[in-house]
């Protein structure tokens, strides 16, 4: 059947900032890796024909910014930006969407940039990955999931997706979410243990969270300084999952990453809705 879903829309939620040179080092063949970009919080809202609304991670939340030590250090190396209508919930009243119209809310994984706002969500079914949600039950400091950022009764609205099977001409096993051929979910190791990617096959989309920081910024992975591969999880993993994504974009797919450009993301979904 086809256009079951109907579009994908994203949404920049607020913004964190780095310095290029911080995370890689500079190579003599290139121009020198300098000055500060931001990497926003990409949240992106997908309408399938049946089902309605399904959410995927829903940004930063306003309590990130709390005179609290715990969220001072995770900012520190990260300065955000935030204001409160950058919150999803806002924008998507803005856009006359009531927040209880949110049928499924897919986290990513549980890092704060991806989980912020889905107190807001209360209607929703919320779906992870089975590591993600093992991380989260026997999670470490390193882990930086901050339970406070979740629904009350997270574990009874959770749906954990356990099973995988190869699809053709794919490189990633994958779960049909609503079993219609639709949304496909792969867990992709590295940067969090069991994080979940989005394939929307209609769409030649593959939605790849935090896989990498930007898909321009893949071909530096070799000169990750030694600071932000102690951030990855595992970052082997990291670096099997860069080879995930180009093999995706071998198979002529759209990548696209949760911290890539407002303008890179935007330009890519325009062509696929249209």
């Amino acid at each position: 059947m086809s256009n079951i879903i109907e579009r994908v829309d994203y949404f920049s939620c607020g913004y964190c900032k780095n310095k290029l040179g911080v995370m890689f080092k500079n190579s003599k063949n290139e121009k020198k890796l300098s000055g500060i970009i931001n990497f926003p919080a990409g949240v992106f809202l997908i309408k399938h024909r049946e089902i309605g609304y399904v959410l995927y991670d829903t940004g930063y939340g306003i309590d990130i910014l709390k005179n609290n030590f715990k969220y001072f250090l995770y900012r520190a190396p990260n300065p955000i930006v935030l204001k409160k209508e950058d919150l999803i919930s806002e924008q998507l009243l803005k856009r006359g969407i009531n927040q209880n119209e949110i049928r499924y809310v897919i986290l990513s994984h549980l890092h704060p940039d991806h989980i912020g706002d889905v107190k807001k969500f209360q209607n929703a079914k919320i779906i992870i990955t089975e590591d993600c949600y093992e991380n989260y039950k026997n999670s470490r400091l390193k882990d930086l999931i901050f339970k406070e950022f979740l629904p009350k009764y997270f574990e009874e609205r959770v749906e954990v997706i356990k099973e995988y099977k190869k699809l053709k001409d794919f490189p990633v096993k994958v779960n049909d979410l609503f079993g219609d051929g639709s949304l496909y979910l792969a867990s992709i190791n590295g940067h969090s243990r069991g994080q979940g990617c989005l394939l929307v096959k209609e769409k030649n989309l593959f939605i790849a969270a935090d896989v990498c920081w930007g898909v321009d910024l893949m071909k530096y992975t070799e000169r990750m300084r030694t600071l932000p591969k102690l951030v990855q999880d595992n970052f082997r993993d990291y670096e099997k999952g860069i080879d995930i994504l180009e093999k995706i974009q071998k198979e002529k797919i759209d990548v696209v990453v949760s911290h890539d450009s407002e303008e890179r993301i935007k330009k890519i979904l325009y062509e696929e809705n249209n």
